[in-house]
Order: C-alpha cells, then sequence, then structure tokens
C-alpha cells in the first residue's frame, strides 16, 4: 500500500495533494507540511550554528594568541 503523504515529498508536492485530497486527509497534511518544515528549520540552524562554531572557535584561538603574546611581551620588555 503506498501512502498519501512521506516526508520526503517537496513542500509543493504535499500542498498539491492536500488540494486534491478529501476533507478527512486535510489535518494529516497539514501535520507533514509542518513536519517538513520543521525539518528545513532545524536544517537552516544546524548550518548556522556550524558557522558560529566556527567563528567561536577561530575567536578563542586568536585570544589565546593575544593573551600568549602580551606574557611575552611583559616578561621580555
Amino acid at each position: 500500500m503506498h501512502s498519501l503523504f512521506n516526508t520526503k515529498q517537496s513542500l509543493e508536492e504535499l500542498e498539491k495533494k492536500i488540494d486534491n485530497c478529501i476533507p478527512e486527509n486535510q489535518q494529516l497534511g497539514a501535520i507533514f507540511i509542518n513536519f517538513q518544515l520543521q525539518k528545513q528549520l532545524i536544517k537552516e540552524q544546524n548550518e548556522y550554528n556550524r558557522k558560529q562554531l566556527f567563528w567561536s572557535r577561530l575567536l578563542t584561538i586568536a585570544t589565546v594568541g593575544l593573551v600568549i603574546a602580551t606574557l611575552l611581551l611583559i616578561k621580555f620588555g
């Protein structure tokens, strides 16, 4: 048996199926659209978090480098 909705469908495919479905399936279709939107939001949030993590690590390394340079200047300056 082939299901009407699945999580691999695009948002446009889901909307088209919802437009053509019987009324009792409309609520189920809305749940799948919500799932697809949440999945997309999580993906975008993960990409943003990865970028933020990269810059945070870079800033931490730069700060450690400046602390070491400052300590060396104080000791030998």
